[in-house]
């Protein structure tokens, strides 16, 4: 080899060994920020830039992801990927070992695996202690891989989206994989790595709908287009049409690949072999070897996702600083509170911190019983808003209430309404109603109102317990067994009070059941009632005489109209006001639909009222009454 020869490749070494470092400084510490995040477990509280492989069962998702990892994920029909899979990977130095590591989301234990062969197998073994009881996990295999081969990349690969349950596969699967999806495609710095079979219609794949209901103008959502080599003859077009961008575009655009096929699997074809058929396959294909060779390839589709994905942890950065000083804000919040009470070394100092602390709970709390969130702790915690949450409550009384009403309009109501009318008929005369009758009905109608009520209470005990433990928590963060006596304190108050709430709930459904009223709104409901009921009549009889052949637009006789009309009033008259059981028993529907409206809207008032004095109002002064007893208990004082 001449001197000449051998200071040319010198020079390229270093060129190339120069870009390797500049790529180093400018992609590898934003892909390592990126990481640090989520090793802080910060990704729960902060939505950290990431790319999800995303698509259908067998659409060629973790073939993608074994092209762009080295590694051969395992392989079958079916949901194969039964949870997800982070897969971390980052380029080592040239001569470097192939290194990989495998953990769970829940567990700081890793395994270590040799090759990507050993690798194969820790995943399958995860996969299984992961999804052991339904087949499916939403917890994450956690994957970190360093090779000289290895891209600079961190992507997830999760289930292909499921559409029938197989044999011995719990049928929740279905709904736990599509909420996992929605999940990771809802998160607004995911960006989707979109797989779809070349050889399918464009218009079905479900991935493309979904990522465009989130995503409508596809400014994250990247299209791999897998299984070219399976595209029949004449086909193409289409194919090219959406690699293409003109059909279904997106911003981010299409990149297709080739992965090894099933033949390549068996015959155990390397990575790099596969490469090299991939880049043969598109350089002689008769169409595709005409278009851009940026748009095939997984070296090019590796080299988009990186860059890609570096723009997105750069241009969040901004953003996702200003979200962390608002959490670092809220954690000196809660530690200045810890310090602001000072220490309590002596029984007096001790005695005097339980008093601080109390008061300080109850204003709290009387803050959000009352629906006054002034405070700062309140308005930064939506969760303590006990009153307005309360108020979803009552909503949904009221609403369970008015479905316990019955048809009163139907004619099927009114029918049985006719019978049990005659089956409770006594000494009245023909065309007087029995007013025994309207008892009986009604309270079968009112006893519907307990159940919903008893509920109301049990949620408004479950609620004021959930808002007292947090308050408590947030006031005494240091004081852990305090903590936790006022927890139980507020248990055996908040039993005692739902009981006699119960109780008195009981006695309004008892009271109502006892119909009385002064007010007006029945009478005039009542008249409403009837007066609808004139009005239907009216106009169904106007409109049969319109619906007959000519009308009296049309010629017909006004004189037959007149009489048709006439006829048709007479006959619901006689149904409507007769002497018989039919009329009575509309008549009876009237009143008891107008009493019924009444009756329930001033029973949820006055049972929203009742858990709202005796549930929550009375909360605060007995929780406080109690918590000062332990004032003079030194001993539990010593243990808080």
């Amino acid at each position: 080899m001449s001197q000449e020869t051998m200071k040319n490749g010198d020079a390229a070494d270093e060129k190339t060994s120069a870009l390797v470092k500049e790529y180093d400084a400018k992609v590898r510490p934003w892909l390592e920020l990126a990481e640090d995040l989520r090793t802080l477990n910060l990704d729960s509280a902060l939505a950290v830039p990431q790319i999800c492989v995303m698509g259908d069962q067998s659409s060629g998702k973790s073939s993608v992801l074994e092209a762009l990892s080295g590694v051969p994920f395992p392989r079958g029909s079916g949901l194969v990927t039964r949870c997800p899979c982070r897969m971390v990977m980052r380029r080592a130095e040239a001569g470097s070992p192939w290194t990989a590591v495998a953990s769970t989301g829940s567990s700081s234990a890793t395994i270590a695996a040799e090759n990507p062969a050993q690798l194969t197998s820790i995943i399958a073994r995860l996969t299984e202690s992961l999804t052991r009881e339904n087949g499916f996990s939403t917890e994450a295999i956690v994957i970190r891989l360093s090779s000289p081969e290895a891209p600079d990349l961190t992507v997830v690969d999760l289930p292909g989206i499921v559409r029938t349950a197989t044999a011995g596969q719990d049928m929740h699967v279905i709904n736990d994989v599509n909420n996992l999806i929605e999940e990771y495609l809802r998160q607004e710095r995911t960006i989707i790595l979109a797989v779809i079979p070349s050889n399918q219609d464009i218009a079905t794949i479900d991935i493309l709908e979904r990522a465009h209901s989130v995503d409508p103008l596809g400014e994250r959502t990247l299209g791999v287009l897998t299984k070219p080599d399976l595209i029949g003859p004449g086909n193409e077009d289409e194919a090219v049409a959406v690699l293409t961008n003109v059909r279904k575009p997106l911003k981010l655009g299409y990149v297709m690949v080739k992965n090894r096929s099933q033949a390549q699997v068996k015959q155990a074809t390397s990575n790099v072999a596969a490469r090299h058929d991939e880049s043969k396959f598109f350089a002689t294909h008769p169409i595709f070897s005409r278009l851009d060779k940026g748009l095939f390839g997984i070296p090019n589709l590796t080299s988009k996702l990186t860059k890609l994905l570096v723009h997105r942890i750069q241009d969040d950065l901004a953003p996702m600083k200003r979200h962390v000083e608002v959490l670092l804000s809220k954690v000196r919040a809660d530690v200045r509170a810890v310090s602001s009470y000072g220490t309590a070394e002596t029984p007096s100092e001790r005695q005097k911190l339980l008093v601080t602390l109390t008061q300080e709970f109850a204003r709290h709390l009387n803050d959000c019983v009352r629906g006054e969130y002034r405070d700062r702790l309140i308005v930064v915690n939506p969760n303590l808003r006990l009153y307005t949450r309360a108020l979803v409550i009552f909503t949904e009384l009221q609403s369970r209430v008015v479905d316990a009403a019955p048809d009163f309009r139907s004619r099927r109501f009114i029918d049985n309404l006719a019978k049990d009318l005659d089956g409770l008929r006594g000494r009245e005369l023909p065309g007087f109603m029995s007013a025994q009758s309207f008892y009986m009905f009604i309270q079968q109608y009112i006893d519907a109102w307990l159940p919903p009520a008893r509920m109301a209470a049990a949620q408004t005990r479950a609620l004021a317990a959930e808002v007292v433990a947090e308050l408590f928590s947030k006031i005494a963060v240091s004081y852990p067994v305090l903590r936790e006596e006022f927890v139980q304190v507020t248990a055996t108050i908040l039993e005692k009070t739902e009981e006699k709430c119960i109780k008195l709930l009981e006695a309004l459904i008892l009271r109502e059941k006892d119909p009385f009223t002064i007010n007006e709104f029945l009478q005039a409901h009542i008249n409403k009632l009837r007066y609808d009921r004139f009005e239907s009549a009216v106009q169904s009889a106007f409109t049969n005489v319109a619906a007959q052949e000519g009308g009296i637009s049309g010629g017909g006789s006004w004189q037959a109209a007149k009489e048709h009309v006439a006829s048709a009033m007479r006959s619901w008259y006689r149904d409507a006001h007769g002497v018989s059981s039919a009329a009575n028993a509309q008549d009876m529907a009237a009143i008891l639909e107008a009493y019924w409206t009444l009756a329930s809207k001033r029973f949820v008032d006055n049972a929203c009222m009742t858990l709202d004095q005796h549930i929550l109002s009375t909360l605060g002064p007995k929780l406080q009454e109690q918590c000062y007893q332990f004032v003079h208990n030194e001993q539990q004082l010593e243990s808080f």
